[in-house]
């Protein structure tokens, strides 16, 4: 099981989405726009698709 991570578009840095994925059902998904409350770089909520996420596994 993976990490879903975006970059923090206000530091920069990777953050965990709350999202937990295996690389298959990962590759395969259609996630559309999602709300990710409370980013831990800088707190505050940020949207994020699956083009700007990575899998951390």
């Amino acid at each position: 099981m993976g990490r879903v991570m975006i970059k923090c578009p206000n530091t920069g840095k990777l953050v965990f989405t709350g999202v937990l994925s295996a690389k298959s059902m990962f590759e395969k998904s259609t996630i559309k726009e999602t709300k990710m409350p409370k980013c831990a770089a800088c707190g505050k909520d940020h949207t994020w698709t699956k083009e700007q996420a990575i899998l951390q596994e």
